[in-house]
């Protein structure tokens, strides 16, 4: 079964700043991480209530995917999702039956600084590339509480300054909104909602959500009411008019955003302004806040409290 949003990755440049940026100005504070023991990789770990923000970055380029040092010579930001599963034989097995290719299930491990392996078996979608348009499948060898343990460095997870409690949905930008519905729910077997307005995000697109019964998280597919925007002319940062075009064009079909729960919108605003980070707020039609990309490693968050 799939559960919800096991993480999500955001390439960085320079996995040193980054760690400061998240957890000094963000106040989201970092715990776990190593380094691939394939792939020429090295990380730092977010650990949000079920869920993990991955910081990830290039150690040596000659032995990193191709599409991850073409996606970096972009700039930081989101290189994809991950679905969590708890029946990662079925649930391939599963999508493979509705006509999708499908790489593994394969076993992967990261090894911490003091000599700790943690492991889990991955699912590729179509192709084994980190960058992609689709997320892949994932099931650790731990759930739970001892899960989130060794997340965080093999220590309890710490509270995030910032008040953040949960990763409550991503959403990713397509061209045909009614087109990539169907391919997800062919893919993935989950069912959408009705096509709904991104006036509730302050976002000129059009929406589909899909929903984790287990986790109530949420993948949300968003198409740009328009289109013709030159990449050069795109505002700089979303929810403005016109940057969420501007993202598709550059970027292509990939996460745009993510959206963080926090325990008070209110004081979460205080912590943000003390630190000094720009940030969009919208009083309505519910209340939101957009931290600017680019005071988060090209990642655009959005925080709204329950």
């Amino acid at each position: 079964m799939l559960t919800g949003l096991d993480h999500i990755i955001i390439g960085v440049d320079d996995l040193e700043r980054a760690t400061s940026i998240f957890n000094d100005s963000l106040g989201l504070a970092v715990s776990g991480g190593g380094e691939h023991p394939t792939g020429g990789t090295a990380n730092r770990i977010i650990v949000i209530g079920d869920t993990y923000l991955e910081l990830i970055t290039v150690r040596k380029p000659e032995e990193a995917q191709q599409s991850m040092l073409e996606r970096m010579a972009k700039g930081n930001g989101y290189f994809n999702y991950v679905i969590a599963s708890n029946r990662i034989h079925s649930d391939s097995e599963a999508i493979q039956q509705r006509g999708i290719s499908v790489i593994g299930p394969y076993a992967g491990e990261l090894k911490s600084s003091d000599g700790k392996y943690r492991g889990w078996m991955r699912t590729d979608i179509e192709r084994s590339d980190l960058v992609q348009r689709y997320p892949f499948l994932i099931q650790h060898d731990s759930t739970g509480e001892e899960r989130r343990f060794r997340l965080a460095g093999w220590q309890t997870p710490p509270a995030h300054p910032l008040g953040a409690t949960r990763v409550y949905s991503v959403a990713v930008v397509v061209q045909d909104l009614e087109e990539a519905t169907a391919r997800y729910q062919r893919i993935f077997g989950l069912n959408p909602s009705e096509p709904f307005s991104g006036q509730e995000f302050g976002v000129d697109a059009n929406y589909v959500s899909f929903s984790f019964s287990e986790s109530r998280q949420r993948i949300f597919l968003i198409a740009p009411l328009s289109t013709t925007l030159e990449p050069e002319d795109a505002p700089a940062h979303l929810p403005m008019p016109g940057a969420l075009a501007g993202y598709l064009q550059r970027l292509g079909e990939s996460i745009c955003y993510m959206t963080l729960e926090v325990a008070d919108l209110t004081e979460a605003r205080h912590y943000l302004d003390s630190h000094h980070v720009p940030y969009t707020y919208q009083a309505k039609p519910r209340p939101l806040l957009w931290i600017h990309s680019a005071h988060a490693c090209g990642a655009t968050i959005i925080l709204y409290q329950q």
